[in-house]
């Protein structure tokens, strides 16, 4: 591990960069990269989220949404109608049915 003394990192920006105005202005422009970095990092999450919620409302409208799987027709003796309920066995919706 090599350690640096203050005026050594500080003589070789000097160097590399030239004035103080040069060496501001790489400073600006790496803190601009860092919100830039942070800005896209925030984007994805933010797009994943959304991805994930919008799949997540898909697939539990798929779950909602289901074939009916009627049992048997249910008459009532009293009735002389003919007319019958029949009752969904996984969410029980019932219709009237007409038996012939």
């Amino acid at each position: 591990m090599m350690l640096f003394v203050r005026y050594q990192v500080e003589e070789f920006a000097w160097k590399k960069w030239g004035s103080p105005e040069d060496l501001d202005k790489e400073f600006f422009r790496r803190e601009e990269l860092k919100r830039q970095k942070k800005g896209k990092k925030f984007e994805r999450g933010l797009k994943e989220l959304r991805r994930r919620t919008r799949e997540g409302i898909w697939q539990k409208r798929k779950d909602e949404e289901h074939e009916h799987d009627f049992g048997p027709i249910l008459v009532d003796e009293e009735d002389e109608d003919g007319i019958g309920r029949q009752r969904c066995k996984q969410c029980g919706f019932e219709i009237e049915v007409e038996e012939l």
